[in-house]
């Protein structure tokens, strides 16, 4: 009985672990490349280039992130990209920015991420969401984050020159 107790508890909790992401992997890889025609009521309220230069964290990172948002939903490109090595590097949208934190370590200021795929050091990376990925995203995103995920370290973000939403999350914060 206490076996049984045991793998229930287990069940809730990876299953509320689960929940605390934006998807999974797989699921984001699936939307970004299902087809989907563009539906929006005004695509040029949509259309803007973003740029952000990154920022070293646990280990030295350089490099560029360039956002382009339209009708079609949005472009991610890495450009000029250098990181240390880690076992499972990710390319992270965050809804948070790197700011100052104790001790003049920086820190970014969400814990919240959506992975948008493996990073690749040294290559020049586009990442493309089509609109109905990047319309479901929960929250603007004001920076971009190089994650190892077998450690849980950021290795480097590029805060973006503006936040970035979709019409979802714009309509939300209008009220």
């Amino acid at each position: 009985m206490k076996r049984i107790a045991v793998a229930v508890l287990a069940g809730i909790l990876a299953g509320g672990l689960t929940g605390c992401t934006y998807a999974d992997p797989g699921q984001e890889q699936e939307l970004r490349q299902a087809e989907s025609p563009a539906t929006l009521s005004t695509p040029s309220a949509r259309s803007k280039t973003l740029v952000g230069t990154f920022q070293s964290q646990a280990v030295s990172t350089t490099g560029t992130a360039t956002v382009e948002v339209n009708e079609s939903g949005a472009i991610l490109q890495l450009e000029n990209m250098a990181t240390g090595p880690g076992d499972d590097l990710r390319v992270m949208l965050s809804p948070g920015t790197l700011t100052p934190g104790a001790g003049g370590v920086s820190v970014l200021s969400s814990t919240k991420m959506l992975e948008v795929g493996p990073f690749r050091a040294g290559a020049t990376q586009p990442f493309v969401m089509d609109s109905q990925a990047w319309d479901t995203m929960p929250e603007p995103v004001l920076s971009v984050v190089i994650y190892n995920y077998a450690t849980k370290t950021a290795y480097g973000t590029a805060n973006l020159s503006a936040p970035l939403s979709s019409p979802r999350a714009t309509s939300v914060n209008k009220g």
